[in-house]
């Protein structure tokens, strides 16, 4: 695994690529087929589809489109959204799937994480944090930032890293689709705290961010709204990080 990795994150609703602002708002992008295939192409380290309304609407996810991608890329699926058994996340290995990344289902029953990280590795398991900033406190939230928690961030990473999860992937809400990153105290605290792989998502739009993000400690970046509508080009990422 590269000490700085960049994943276009895919965030897929009923078999369309799509994309919001704040996880709102959704509009269609493309077929998340083709997208995966030109970002592996383009040199991108990893893909992260990532369904995000599978969970809410509590339907089983679409396996042949994983499927599919996975045996068009030559670099690591992460799957998330919907994660909620291990017998889910079990499919979803078994089509292709080099990591599960889980949310709501570990907010409901931490002990999942361990099941899945038992079988399959600590490395196989990714935790996904949906952050928000409410007054002057952070929380994390289920069902694509619908649902409150009232969980502390930072007691909710002491939590996951007892339960094995190889990876955290801290998707900042209110940057989500935006342009700016997340606070650097926030992030800075996050780091420290985290003796795990650290992912950041939400709000990157200049490569500049990206060199900021790496210096701060992370291990590598889920870009999505920048990376679709080519405001960045993966080549140049990867020339300049």
């Amino acid at each position: 695994m590269k000490n700085f990795r960049i994943i276009p994150r895919l965030e897929v609703k009923t078999k369309h690529l799509i994309k919001g602002i704040q996880m709102e708002g959704l509009r269609k992008v493309g077929c998340p087929v083709e997208f995966s295939i030109k970002y592996s192409k383009e040199k991108a380290d990893e893909i992260f589809y990532d369904d995000i309304v599978a969970s809410l609407y509590d339907r089983p996810y679409d396996l042949k489109m994983i499927n599919k991608i996975s045996k068009n890329l030559d670099i690591p699926l992460i799957v998330g959204g919907g994660i909620k058994s291990l017998s889910t996340a079990i499919e979803v290995f078994k089509n292709g799937a080099d990591r599960v990344s889980v949310n709501s289902a570990a907010l409901l029953k931490p002990s999942l994480l361990r099941e899945i990280a038992k079988i399959f590795g600590s490395q196989s398991v990714a935790v996904q944090l949906q952050i928000k900033k409410l007054n002057e406190s952070y929380e994390v939230f289920a069902e694509s930032g619908r649902e409150r928690k009232n969980i502390d961030l930072f007691d909710w990473i002491k939590i996951v890293q007892k339960f094995g999860v190889g990876e955290i992937i801290c998707i900042f809400i209110d940057r989500d689709g935006m342009e700016g990153v997340a606070d650097i105290e926030i992030l800075k605290k996050i780091r420290n705290q985290t003796k795990v792989q650290l992912l950041y998502g939400g709000g990157i739009s200049k490569y500049d961010e990206i060199k900021l993000i790496k210096s701060l400690g992370f291990n590598g970046v889920c870009i999505s709204t920048s990376l679709h509508f080519n405001k960045m080009k993966l080549n140049e990422i990867n020339r300049d990080i």
